[in-house]
């Protein structure tokens, strides 16, 4: 969490906004934080200081820190604004990698007025739950309080963080956009809701913005935190000691880089990367999964003849999981392309299927004829898959069930599930009754 204030307090024009970390030196924000006519990229238009890590802003944790350094995004009410010094000692929050769907619970959080206070000392947060919206390319959405159910976004929380809690952490999903502050002091409008604006499709944007240099896979390199990580296919891989180190392959000699850029790298390699390690052959990254090559000659029927694979550490490779997440899209010698699915492979039977789908521009992961050959065509059960039109259904034994209505999946307990989008041809070839 952070708090922002732009210019003198008190003072004519000045205001106060809520934002999140990001990354040690930079916090996400609105633009219209800064005015109505947006902002330039470059120095803040007025002088505009950071508090991070403080639930009271009158304790003496985390920091306070001056912004030198405005980075707007050139379509959306977005703007990343640079610290004069890194915030060590609070850890940044990450981009979520899902899209915001209807009926999940999200949690909201800022600095802004209460119903009772003006000027409140302390952060508040209250659970919101996400609006209908059909378009899963728009960029803002609705929400509305969920506990309490009266809960409303007021002024000064524009900006703050809209985020899912999840075992793994907080995954940051929008910003505080506008809101009707219906029940916040010095307001008498009555409807409830608010809207967000979506950051979980910006992460390239972030990272582009935020990391201005290049990181070469193969390269060892070092946060300040002590953090030492291999980059394979533009995500880092740590290693847990010198030792490690040294028994992968490497000499214990690393890179410097800035605290936080690693949180702010792909979780795992791109598609289509190579990796070994020590007692481990080679392998191709797909869809956060490690496929197997059987020999050289697999290697270079795959198309990957000629491409050294990136040494990670044993430890790594023996967590990597063998079947690629949902959505991921491959194909192989003498194979046709496929999306992944709830364990299976659905075959598009033309490029125009695949462009109707959503998939269109994506490269495939090649991955060997041998292993493509092993993976079925029926998605295991509880699976979520939709197809271009919408419709959304669930798998139950090798058959189709349709959701009539979004609620229905809500009240099912399916809101947070993987969905996924197939061919309307597959789906129309499955039948409506499970097999015995």
């Amino acid at each position: 969490m952070a708090k922002l204030t732009i210019g003198q307090p008190g003072a004519a024009g000045s205001t106060a906004c809520t934002g999140a970390l990001v990354a040690p030196q930079w916090v996400v924000t609105a633009k219209s934080c800064f005015g109505p006519s947006g902002v330039a990229s470059g120095p803040p238009p007025r002088p505009t200081t950071v508090t991070a890590g403080r639930a009271s802003l009158s304790s003496s944790t985390g920091a306070v820190v001056a912004v030198d350094r405005l980075v707007p995004h050139p379509g959306r009410n977005v703007v990343l604004a640079r610290l004069v010094n890194p915030v060590n000692d609070v850890t940044p929050i990450r981009l979520a990698a899902a899209e915001p769907r209807y009926g999940q619970v999200l949690r909201v959080a800022g600095f802004g007025r209460t119903a009772t206070e003006w000027v409140p000392d302390r952060m508040h947060t209250a659970q919101f739950t996400v609006g209908q919206w059909a378009d899963q390319t728009a960029t803002v959405f609705d929400i509305k309080g969920r506990d309490p159910v009266k809960a409303s976004i007021c002024k000064g929380d524009a900006g703050g963080p809209a985020f899912r809690e999840l075992d793994t952490g907080p995954e940051l999903v929008a910003i505080n956009g506008t809101s009707w502050q219906a029940g916040c002091i010095g307001e008498t409008e009555t409807r409830q809701g608010a809207v967000e604006i979506r950051v979980d499709d910006l992460a390239d944007w972030v990272r582009g913005s935020i990391v201005d240099f290049p990181l070469n896979d193969g390269s060892l390199y070092r946060e300040p935190a002590g953090t030492i990580s291999v980059i394979a296919g533009g995500a880092p891989i740590w290693f847990d000691s010198v030792a490690e180190i040294s028994s992968t392959g490497y000499n214990p000699a690393w890179a410097d880089v800035p605290n936080g850029t690693f949180g702010l790298l792909p979780r795992v390699p791109r598609n289509g990367t190579l990796v070994s390690g020590p007692q481990h052959g080679i392998y191709v990254v797909a869809g956060g999964a490690r496929i197997w090559f059987n020999s050289p000659q697999e290697i270079v029927d795959t198309g990957y003849g000629g491409v050294p694979p990136t040494l990670v550490p044993t430890r790594y490779l023996d967590n990597f999981p063998t079947v690629p997440r949902d959505g991921t899209v491959v194909s192989g010698p003498n194979h046709g392309i496929y999306v992944f699915v709830g364990g299976a492979m659905v075959w598009f039977n033309s490029p125009q299927e695949i462009v109707d789908t959503g998939y269109g521009g994506v490269t495939p992961a090649m991955l060997p004829t041998r292993y493509l050959d092993s993976i079925g065509g029926v998605p295991r059960d509880g699976t979520m898959v939709s197809n271009p039109q919408g419709d959304v259904y669930l798998i139950v034994g090798g058959a189709k069930k349709h959701f009539r209505t979004w609620d229905e999946i809500v009240e099912s307990g399916y809101v947070d599930a993987p969905l996924t989008v197939l061919p309307a041809r597959y789906l129309d070839g499955l039948p409506n009754a499970s097999s015995d």
